[in-house]
């Protein structure tokens, strides 16, 4: 690992524990959180003067995240009438797509979907049905763990 990479794994770990802190405490996720990823995302490509092809691929990464939960936003509201997805959610998985890039973005949707269903269903058995419905189900934490694994897929299979 380049010490460019380090950097960004370091800033982005960081952003997602405020994330996780204020998505539990406050259900926002800050902005500022989702540009430090940018940010480190963007710094990292350029300190490492890596070609177009790695930029291309963080581009497609954040573009895929942004389709598939503006799809998921839409369809929501027209079966449920509500978003079902915080805007800063969708902000953060986006962003964390100029991470994964266009290979493992999907892998990373996919998972927190997974999580962030499990935490709904977690919360409802805890709360009960009736309070469970009014109440937003937190993400970032969700979020965070689809990251750790999706990183983790990542970095094993770049080792093969």
């Amino acid at each position: 690992m380049e010490t460019a990479e380090v950097i960004e794994f370091v800033a982005v770990g960081l952003a997602l524990v405020a994330c996780v802190v204020s998505d539990l405490r406050w259900r926002v996720i800050p902005n500022r959180c989702v540009a430090v990823v940018i940010v480190a995302r963007a710094a990292c490509l350029v300190a490492s003067r890596v070609g177009g092809a790695s930029w291309v691929s963080s581009l497609l990464g954040a573009a895929e995240a942004l389709a598939v939960l503006s799809v998921a936003v839409a369809l929501s509201r027209v079966v449920f009438g509500t978003s079902g997805v915080g805007g800063g959610d969708v902000k953060l998985i986006s962003a964390l797509g100029l991470c994964f890039g266009a290979e493992w973005t999907p892998v990373l949707i996919m998972l927190t979907s997974a999580f962030v269903v499990a935490t709904g269903l977690f919360l409802r058995g805890r709360r009960g049905s009736e309070e469970s419905a009014r109440l937003a189900v937190p993400a970032a934490p969700a979020i965070t763990i689809a990251v750790v694994v999706t990183f983790s897929l990542a970095f094993r299979v770049k080792q093969l």
